[in-house]
């Protein structure tokens, strides 16, 4: 690909994974957040609870004065604390609910223009439906909080349904049927699949992407580790091109080619400019929710920097499989 990347996507980087000392939503969240605001080859970040109302405030003008994109993700909490969204029992759906509705308002002190979020855990086929209207039912409920507590759409993030996080949501088709739904009443409610997750759900992105394609609104860019025997099996986001591994450079191109193809990725187009010669940059036609606040989607990278490695070295392995993967386009 000749062209920059800049006109059809805004690149992003999750901040908890990149700096896993933060995952809690402890530790030095303004000092690490300021390494990628300061970066400017992104435009965009995924941060997740910040429980020190001293840092947050901090991060907050941060990411205000970086002009960064930003999207809240609950899934650390809801990964942490085992809350499920489509659990059979009432009371438990009610307490997951209770405290993802509770980071709202972090999310929009934060400036967030999306909040995420997953499924709860997958269960026996014989249950299914049953646990997907459960689901459908919660998410609506968080829809309508969010969007008349901080004005944000909801974003579902597809996890894989049998390795690891064994989520409900889950194979594409699962996905899709459960953003229809939502969407019927929340318009704007859309759906983040990653690189990685998509290999851990036993599933390829040219053939399970056209599934999601209206709903997709975000997507991250990770590694896994399908191999049972490999000491990081499962949805552990190692380096791209580590032995073993799911992703490098020929995996991330053919992500992208894909996301071409469906129609995800779209350059911007100039409008006329007003009489005054101002003018400003809009998307190609998508379904609502389908780009981010600025015309572009975001695409982040999800890669954990692993034990004895710096987070630098991780942000350039990042990097340059990113820029080989779009160069070869």
């Amino acid at each position: 690909m000749k062209d920059p990347w800049q006109p059809y996507l805004q690149l992003g980087i999750v901040h908890f994974m990149a700096f896993p000392e933060c995952l809690t939503g402890e530790g030095p969240l303004f000092d690490t957040l300021c390494t990628i605001c300061d970066d400017p080859f992104f435009d965009a970040v995924d941060v997740g609870p910040m429980y020190d109302a001293g840092q947050r405030r901090e991060c907050a003008a941060l990411l205000r004065d970086s002009q960064m994109s930003v999207t809240f993700a609950c899934q650390p909490l809801q990964l942490t604390k085992g809350l499920d969204l489509n659990a059979a029992d009432r009371e438990q759906r009610q307490q997951a609910v209770e405290a993802i509705v509770g980071l709202l308002d972090q999310a929009k002190e934060l400036g967030a223009s999306r909040f995420g979020l997953m499924s709860g855990k997958n269960v026996p086929p014989a249950e299914r439906a049953a646990a997907q209207d459960r689901l459908i039912g919660e998410l609506l409920r968080i829809c309508k909080a969010a969007r008349d507590r901080a004005g944000l759409p909801v974003v579902l993030e597809i996890f894989d349904h049998d390795v690891d996080k064994k989520a409900l949501v889950g194979p594409c088709a699962t996905a899709a049927a459960v953003a229809r739904a939502v969407r019927n009443e929340f318009p704007d409610f859309g759906l983040l699949h990653d690189l990685s997750h998509i290999y851990l759900c036993h599933e390829t992105p040219e053939k399970h992407f056209p599934l999601i394609r209206e709903h997709l609104v975000a997507v991250h860019l990770g590694n896994s580790v399908s191999d049972p025997k490999h000491p990081m099996y499962g949805d552990t986001h190692p380096l791209f091109g580590m032995a073993g591994s799911d992703s490098d450079v020929p995996q991330l191109r053919d992500f992208l080619r894909v996301l071409f193809d469906i129609g995800f990725l779209r350059p911007l187009t100039p409008p006329p400019l007003s009489p005054g010669g101002e003018g400003r940059y809009v998307s190609s036609s998508l379904p609502p929710g389908g780009r981010g606040v600025r015309g572009r989607p975001v695409c982040a990278f999800e890669i954990r920097t692993p034990a004895g490695v710096r987070p630098q070295t991780a942000i350039a392995n990042m990097k340059r499989t990113w820029q080989q993967a779009w160069w070869t386009l």
